[in-house]
Parts: C-alpha cells; structure tokens; sequence
C-alpha cells in the first residue's frame, strides 16, 4: 500500500523576512538599538527616575497647606514639588491617600475659595532638576565633547482631575538659558486615574545646560495660570526661547481650576526618564526616598523638646545639630530655642551640621535646649 504525503506550499523568501518582524512590544527596537546604553534605556533596568518622590509618599513639612499669595516658590507638603500662588487662600494643596493601584500617595488641589480669572493670575506646582541629577540625561555635552547622539527623555504620570479637558506641563530651561518645552495632555473623564506619557527630544541648539548644585531644569504643571506674559506662543511640542507656563489659548481653552469652586486636581508616579519609553515607576523604599528629600530640606520627626545644648566653656553653651544626609549647599535654618531669652548665634556651620553657641554661664535650674528646627536648601 502506497501512502502519499502532501504538504502546502510555502514561500521560503517570505518565511526569512519574518525572522526581521518585531517580538513583543519592544523587541524590534532593543535588536535595532545601537549601544548597551540605548538598550538599558529601553529595558528600563537600573536607576531610572531623575525626580524625587514622584510617588508624593514624603511630607515633612505638613501633610496639608494653604499656600499664600507671593512669588516666592512655595512647598505646601510633598517634599520637592513647589510651585508659585499669586493669591492667598485660593487652593488647599496636600498630601492625599487616593491614588491609582500601585501607589499609595499623591498631591492634590481643591479650590476652595474661587477667584474671577484675570491677566494677574499663576498657579502651578512643580520640581526644579539639580543639575547633578540631571547629568542622566546626556544632553548637556557640546558636539565636540559628545560620544553618541543626544538621547530623548520621558516624562509619564498618573493625573486625575473633577474637570476634564486639555491641561498643560511645561519644561523649563533654568540657569544658563530659559527655553522652554511645552506639552498639552488631555484628561478624558471627571475622576478617573488617567497615565500620561510623553516623549521629549532635546534641541540641537542647547549644549549649556546647568551643571552642580544648582537647578538645570524644571518640570511645571500648570493647574491655573491666565497671566499674559505666561501664556506660551501657541507652539507645542518643541523648544523655544519663552518662559511658558501654559498654552496662550490660540487654538483651544486649556482647563484652569482657580475659577472654579471646589475643583480638584490629583497628580503622583511622575517620572522623568532617559528614553524613548515610559518604564514602569521606579519605586524606591521609603529610607531611600526621605534620605534624597533630605538633600534639600530636613526637619526633625517632631517639634517639642529635640537636642540640648551643652555648656562647652564656663561663660558658653554650644547647641549642634547633625543632618541625616549632607546638603546640597549650607542650608537656611529656622531654630527655636526653649528656656532662654538670650539668643544662640550661628557658629560655622556647614553642609553637615548647624551649630550655635550661647554667651550664658552655667545654670542648673533651667534646661536649654532646640524646640523646632528645620533646614532649607532647595533650589
């Protein structure tokens, strides 16, 4: 008995060209990436976020505040984000438990006392980028010093707001140059955790970006601002030499909050990455997190009675603190003293520690000691 075999023809040319078809959502762009660096950019592995709490888990300021009017940057309660109100008592900002699954914290605004928008008005909170942090992303090398072409950088986000729209974060060039990018994301349902991400490509014409200690570039995200000279030029999506807050309503209305009693806004998992793609958020532990926000400012776990000065000379008392982490540059310090009503004075102190000392003799009936402190170092 003859058996005969048949098999459908196949095309073997076809068949080798699928071998060039992409594998999974990234595989065609990590075979395709060109340096171990590109492909650890698209895997996600390693360090990835150059934000601080982007989770909004730290607070040590106060979990809640009302932020008066001034343009001094102000840090109602996560630490790292602050922002600029130009009226008092228009927001409630603060530390909130709703959050998208994942996390357990975020920022948050409530109006709670309305104002008319006007030409005077800016509301926006956001995180100045140290410029040793922000090294990671390779940009600020000139063409002759660079070994690999510029990379782009991502920025993703968990954002929720009781009015939907298009709302605007912008990234702003600081120190050496205030060139800044502007990006429209659009919140498509009222209360509901939305992911955002967007890709930014550096510019070919900026190479002096800040380095050290001090602010290279801030991430803002605007949630009320109407002021003329803020509003943008109507151009998206590219740099441009204009300090943008948001978009100057040429084409559309962006969503604004302060005029509208009891809005709210909610913003956590921000992060900025080198990269083309959004990775997953990089959760750090929580020692990890605070020991990071403590670059910038430090205050004690509580105000009542903290460390005690000791009598270091017979007509002298010393009172010395030692930060948790080293600063980024000598802090500013707000000290309270308890039982005294002579003045300590400040004594050469550093990135490291506060010190003061006190003209008083020795004294056994009264105890003195530092009953609030805190140190500010932010850029």
């Amino acid at each position: 008995m003859t058996v005969r075999v048949t098999k459908p023809e196949f095309n073997l040319r076809d068949k080798l060209s699928q071998l060039d078809c992409r594998v999974g959502s990234i595989g065609g762009e990590i075979l395709a990436s060109k340096s171990p660096r590109e492909a650890q950019g698209l895997i996600g592995v390693g360090s990835r976020n150059i934000l601080i709490n982007g989770g909004m888990q730290i607070a040590q300021r106060a979990p809640t505040d009302d932020p008066s009017g001034t343009s001094a940057t102000q840090y109602p309660c996560c630490d790292r984000w602050g922002g600029q109100f130009s009226d008092s008592n228009v927001f409630t900002v603060s530390q909130s438990t709703d959050a998208p699954v994942g996390h357990h914290n975020s920022l948050k605004f409530e109006t709670i006392s309305a104002v008319t928008p006007s030409g005077s008005h800016y509301f926006h909170i956001g995180q100045n980028i140290e410029g040793h942090n922000f090294a990671a992303t390779g940009w600020n090398a000139s063409e002759s010093g660079r070994t690999e072409t510029k990379q782009p950088c991502t920025l993703s986000f968990w954002v929720k707001s009781s009015n939907p729209g298009k709302w605007c974060v912008s990234l702003k060039g600081m120190g050496n140059h205030t060139h800044s990018y502007l990006i429209v994301y659009e919140i498509e349902k009222p209360n509901t955790w939305e992911w955002k991400t967007h890709t930014i490509y550096p510019s070919t014409e900026l190479n002096n970006w800040t380095t050290g200690n001090a602010a290279a570039m801030r991430i803002q995200f605007d949630v009320g601002t109407s002021r003329v000279s803020d509003l943008g030029t109507g151009v998206v999506n590219k740099w441009q030499n204009h300090n943008t807050y948001t978009y100057n309503n040429d084409k559309f209305q962006p969503t604004r909050i302060h005029g509208i009693s009891g809005a709210t806004w909610y913003l956590t998992g921000v992060q900025f990455e080198p990269g083309p793609v959004a990775t997953p958020f990089e959760k750090r532990s929580v020692t990890e997190e605070i020991s990071l926000c403590r670059r910038y400012y430090f205050k004690p776990d509580k105000d009542t009675v903290l460390w005690p000065a000791y009598q270091y000379h017979r007509t002298h008392k010393m009172s010395v603190v030692q930060f948790p982490v080293r600063m980024r540059a000598i802090p500013s310090c707000n000290v309270v003293w308890g039982n005294t009503s002579s003045s300590f004075n400040n004594y050469y102190f550093s990135k490291d520690h506060f010190k003061a000392y006190n003209g008083s003799a020795y004294d056994d009936n009264n105890s003195f000691y530092i009953t609030s402190f805190d140190a500010n170092a932010e850029i």
